[in-house]
């Protein structure tokens, strides 16, 4: 079976200190990618000549006013023609070898909607802070209560993301929850046990400043997916369940095991290659 072809999308503002780190960790596979797309909000902390420096790789960029995070998302996927896509936010990055991974993994089932690996979780210097390996994704997880979707570590195919109707631009910090509640329950998800994404956490993401904007959503959410959110019977099932996996299948271990062993350590010394991505 012929592998999918895999595009990303990379939305930016002012993040110029994370920027050239972001795309490079998507570069360094250019080999495995059909597409790579950039849409920078209008930068003018240097990001644009960041960009500049690596334009000849990409398909396409632009720097411009572009009406928030997820409108860029939504414009960048919609220029997409891979079989599989994702977005990488400037402030995040993949794993070394995980396009390559994800296209294996898509290729063996062709019935797959969306593949989601483990995250490595890294402060404003690329520092580990820890190690992240969780339960599903999946129908009977999204069911129970428990969605917690990593989105750097999360590709899904582009056919089904359009079926789905794409992202809900009016939502600025819970669109990527929004999609999977909509792309989850249609389709075969798995998990990759190795690690794809890299999740960043500093002052200047979104934090205690959107935390209006956040509960609003999070209510929001709360109407629109109440089969989902509003069961907490079948929250307290999910919960066991959740703990009970974790420690069955020793993906808590490992992931406690990991943190151990990385925790302090910078980015590229933990994962320097694909290999380092592959954690038993």
């Amino acid at each position: 079976m012929p592998k999918p072809t895999v595009s990303i999308v990379m939305p930016s503002f002012n993040q110029a200190q994370f920027l050239e780190e972001a795309i490079c960790s998507i570069l360094d596979q250019r080999d495995q990618l059909c597409e790579f797309i950039v849409l920078d909000g209008g930068s003018t902390d240097g990001s644009v000549e960041i960009i500049e420096k690596y334009a000849s790789e990409i398909d396409h960029w632009q720097s411009k006013p572009d009406g928030g995070q997820s409108k860029a998302i939504a414009d960048g996927l919609g220029r997409c023609t891979g079989d599989v896509i994702n977005w990488i936010n400037s402030d995040d990055a993949i794993l070394p070898g995980a396009i390559y991974a994800i296209r294996e993994r898509f290729a063996a089932d062709e019935e797959l909607g969306l593949v989601e690996g483990n995250t490595v979780i890294v402060d404003r210097e690329s520092n580990i802070l820890r190690c992240d390996r969780r339960a599903g994704p999946g129908r009977w997880w999204v069911r129970h209560g428990y969605l917690r979707t990593h989105q750097p570590s999360t590709f899904f195919r582009r056919e089904l993301f359009n079926q789905v109707g794409g992202l809900d631009l009016d939502l600025q910090c819970t669109m990527d929850t929004d999609l999977w509640y909509r792309l989850i329950p249609m389709t075969k998800c798995v998990r990759m046990k190795r690690y794809i994404g890299v999740h960043r956490v500093h002052e200047d993401a979104k934090g205690e400043s959107w935390d209006d904007i956040y509960a609003s959503e999070r209510a929001m959410l709360d109407q629109r997916y109440p089969q989902f959110r509003r069961r907490p019977i079948r929250h307290q099932i999910g919960r066991l369940a959740y703990y009970a996996t974790q420690a069955y299948t020793g993906r808590s271990s490992g992931a406690k095991n990991d943190t151990i062993e990385f925790v302090g350590k910078h980015l590229s010394e933990a994962f320097p290659d694909d290999t380092a991505c592959l954690r038993p």
